[in-house]
């Protein structure tokens, strides 16, 4: 029998995942390792990444004849047909030819793609965007990030930079972001602007059982939202509305059926959906908003592994 597996790597800011999916969408194993910024893009290639993908192919043994090749993620810009990161602002990488260094490595075919687009793939091929001409993936971390697929394609534009979604202006006096501009969702509803607006907050419910954490963080203000603390509710529904903001830009330009998040602050999407749906409702004039549907990514923590393996089926016409 014909069985077809590929490698799925996740590169992150600070680790990087890999694992052996099957054209099932079945994860088989993975593993995941720090990587130190301030090492060279090669060194991170040739011994973080590439480590974790002979790992895989060890694990696999005997099967290994059926990896039909590797998909990458990288957070920022990339050039998919040359397999080059453009940029990646967290890694501090700029025109960093990482197929062309794999080669060294192995006869594998390479796919390089931003982390999030992949994430849409893996979700439109696998997951619960399966059978939805439709939708967008929004991941919130560090950043925010995006993946639109409309007719069933995933958008990457003329220069790969379809789904920046983050860096859509929510507010045009808002605070200065990364990119240089002011006021981008990312300022507002990321996981780093969650935390900081909650310290301000807090300074409002002095009784909030948030106010003895030495440090806070998107984990500890859905656990106290869990216990129906009042900080971590108003923090959650003001992110909503941010996040409503964004949405209803989104869905005004594209029209969507389904709108998907991931990234660990979508745990906490049922105590900000509400207030993103009231800010959508209230701004999306011209669509009917109300039929959106809104869910989190099926693979959670595996989405970006699960995604690059999606491409590589997709591209080498595996599925």
């Amino acid at each position: 029998m014909d069985r077809s597996f590929a490698v799925g790597v996740d590169l992150g800011g600070s680790h990087v995942s890999a694992g052996i999916v099957d054209t099932e969408g079945r994860l088989i194993c993975r593993y995941e390792k720090s990587i130190k910024k301030s090492d060279s893009a090669e060194n991170i290639i040739l011994n973080d990444l590439f480590g974790l993908i002979k790992e895989c192919l060890d694990k696999v043994d005997s099967d290994s004849k059926y990896v039909k090749g590797v998909g990458i993620g990288i957070p920022g810009r990339t050039d998919s047909k040359k397999g080059i990161c453009v940029f990646a602002p967290n890694l501090r990488w700029k025109n960093v030819y990482i197929a062309e260094i794999l080669k060294e490595k192995t006869p594998l075919p390479i796919f390089i793609l931003n982390d999030v687009r992949a994430m849409a793939v893996g979700e439109k091929v696998f997951g619960n965007g399966k059978n939805v001409e439709n939708f967008v993936c929004i991941a919130i971390g560090t950043g925010i990030g995006g993946g639109l697929v409309l007719n069933g394609q995933l958008v990457l534009g003329s220069s790969e930079g379809a789904g920046e979604i983050g860096h859509i202006t929510i507010d045009i006096n808002g605070p200065e972001c990364g990119c240089g501009n002011r006021g981008c969702a990312e300022t507002f509803a990321s996981g780093p602007a969650i935390v900081a607006r909650g310290v301000k907050i807090l300074n409002r419910y002095p009784d909030s059982i948030m106010a003895t954490e030495e440090f806070l963080s998107p984990k500890i203000i859905y656990e106290a939202a869990l216990q129906n603390d009042e900080a971590a509710l108003t923090i959650w529904k003001d992110t909503g509305t941010y996040l409503g903001r964004l949405v209803a830009s989104i869905a005004t330009t594209i029209d969507p059926q389904l709108v998907l998040f991931s990234g660990k602050v979508s745990r906490a999407i049922d105590f900000f959906l509400p207030g993103l749906k009231a800010e959508l409702k209230a701004r999306a004039k011209m669509i009917d908003s109300e039929k959106i549907m809104f869910a989190r990514s099926k693979f959670e923590d595996e989405a970006g592994i699960v995604g690059n393996a999606a491409r590589v089926f997709e591209s080498l016409k595996l599925l």
